[in-house]
């Protein structure tokens, strides 16, 4: 860091110390070995008896049903919880797991609890509370170190060491006894579990058990005893109160009496059963955490090279479903080998409108030509999505609905799939830590690709296509139907000539290797 840097740090936090995250004291710990006696695994023992080496899948594309399975998987945990996520909100889904972990650290099982830093604020002090349970640990990985206020203290930490702070950890995995687990592009919050009043993120996960589990518990304990996850009491994070935990109590005992919530638990209970499993095998792909330092190449096991090599294996077609999509010149490149090769390539993100982060869809539009120029079929998922029936009550109520694709899942050949936390952008690629699950099932790929026909149809999104235009060049184009009409736009659907404009911008001076 240079001098000018130094002294302006030094001057914002007005001498506050730092967190020195080699001298904190952490204990190390590993996921117990799978038992035969616990309930979750006496369920399944005879399945798994029938089918060795393979492990169990189900796909998990309804809000309700995956927050319905977390909490099935924390009320029936006998031993061991495990929980590594980007995001855990206070909200309305995130107490009611808080909750769950809670009555399941009272039975006795250890929990642990593994959260990224960016967001942690938002649920500090009712984790804060919870990690005072004798039962329960919980931990932040790679934090902010300056912490004298949140806003100031990550400006110095950007300034002090942008290489690291810029990295987080991306991963999404809730594992149960070390027997069953769930893996995929949720996070904990109201959004991804169709709880939210208005914003709706349409998104996709695995349940599983069978081998693949405790190959997921590894990797989630490398997290947990890497050397920048940091207990929260290390952080000076407390809770408010004598007594936190009787607080917490209280405060989660007032929450599942409220009208809200009790007619979203209703909601729950009348979910739809687990569709059937589908017995295959799974491979694990995860990062190693010491992508979160900066300088360390072979810590990386999700990168674009990884991905590309399984596309060149493809004969016939390739989906692809990202909420973010940078492909990078390497990928246009290996897009034109595959169509030369005859394999179909087909791509779907989000829309200009839907879309939560408007710079790296930025990042996005750079491409949309070049793929279009080499025959990709592309589409935009539309903002305006069909809420699901749970949710129209609560809409008529207060406004319309955000919807926003928030999948992450490739399909090779109708044989292979891929889901996980895993965009395909170039932050995922070089500095976040990424987690998923590559199954060999033409089955599970099949219910993917029925997913993605469904997104794709015209009424669910933009179908992009490059026209020749009056004066020459070609125009962009989006293809879509409304209110069962079919529909032409010749500039980004629903924006303002304000966004327009700054979309072109960001465009053009986005840093591609930051998104």
């Amino acid at each position: 860091m240079n001098p000018f840097l130094t002294c302006l740090a030094i001057l914002c936090l007005g001498g506050c110390a730092a967190i020195d995250l080699a001298a904190v004291e952490r204990s190390a710990s590993r996921a117990l070995p799978p038992s035969d006696s616990t309930a979750l695994a006496r369920q399944y023992s005879s399945s798994l008896v029938q089918h060795p080496d393979h492990s169990a899948f189900q796909l998990v594309d309804n809000g309700l049903q995956a927050l319905a399975m977390r909490l099935q998987l924390a009320e029936r945990a006998e031993q061991t919880l495990d929980l590594q996520y980007y995001i855990l909100r206070s909200d309305l889904s995130g107490l009611l797991l808080l909750d769950q972990l809670l009555q399941a650290a009272d039975r006795g099982v250890r929990i642990r609890l593994l959260l990224d830093d960016l967001h942690f604020d938002q649920s500090a002090l009712h984790l804060a509370a919870l990690d005072t349970h004798p039962g329960v640990e919980v931990r932040v990985i790679n934090p902010f170190v300056f912490r004298h206020t949140p806003v100031l203290g990550r400006l110095v930490d950007a300034l002090y060491d942008f290489s690291r702070v810029q990295r987080r950890m991306h991963n999404k995995v809730f594992i149960a006894d070390n027997t069953v687990a769930i893996v995929g592009g949720r996070n904990l919050g109201d959004e991804y579990f169709e709880a939210h009043p208005r914003i709706d993120l349409r998104d996709i996960d695995l349940w599983t058990l069978g081998p693949v589990v405790p190959r997921l518990s590894a990797s989630f304990d490398a997290y947990w005893n890497f050397d920048k996850s940091v207990p929260v009491t290390a952080l000076g994070i407390h809770p408010t109160g004598n007594t936190p935990l009787q607080d917490l109590r209280m405060q989660l005992d007032d929450h599942r009496r409220r009208p809200a919530v009790v007619a979203y638990l209703e909601e729950l209970a009348a979910t739809p059963p687990h569709v059937p499993v589908i017995w295959a095998q799974g491979q694990v792909l995860a990062d190693f955490p010491c992508k979160l330092s900066p300088g360390q190449p072979d810590c990386a096991s999700l990168h674009f090279d990884r991905f590309h090599a399984l596309f060149r294996e493809t004969e016939s077609e390739l989906l692809i479903i990202s909420p973010y999509f940078i492909p990078g010149k390497d990928g246009i490149a290996l897009f034109r080998q595959l169509k030369q090769q005859g394999v179909e390539v087909r791509v779907l993100t989000n829309s200009y409108a839907a879309t939560d982060l408007k710079i790296v869809q930025a990042g996005y539009n750079r491409y949309r030509r070049p793929l279009l120029e080499e025959q990709i079929a592309l589409f935009e998922f539309k903002r305006t999505f069909p809420p699901p029936e749970t949710r129209k009550d609560r809409l008529a109520l207060t406004g319309s609905s955000q919807a926003c694709m928030h999948a992450k899942a490739y399909v090779m050949d109708r044989r292979r799939v891929f889901i996980g936390s895993f965009n395909h952008d170039p932050r995922s690629a070089a500095l976040n830590t990424e987690v998923g699950i590559l199954v060999d099932s033409p089955e599970l790929a099949s219910r993917v690709a029925a997913l993605f026909a469904h997104y794709t149809m015209p009424h669910n999104s933009y179908r992009l296509q490059l026209i020749p235009g009056k004066k020459g060049g070609k125009n962009l184009v989006w293809h879509t139907v409304d209110n069962g009409q079919a529909r032409a736009y010749h500039q980004e659907p629903l924006t303002t000539w304000w966004q327009h404009l700054k979309n072109a911008l960001l465009s053009v001076f986005a840093p591609e290797d930051l998104l």
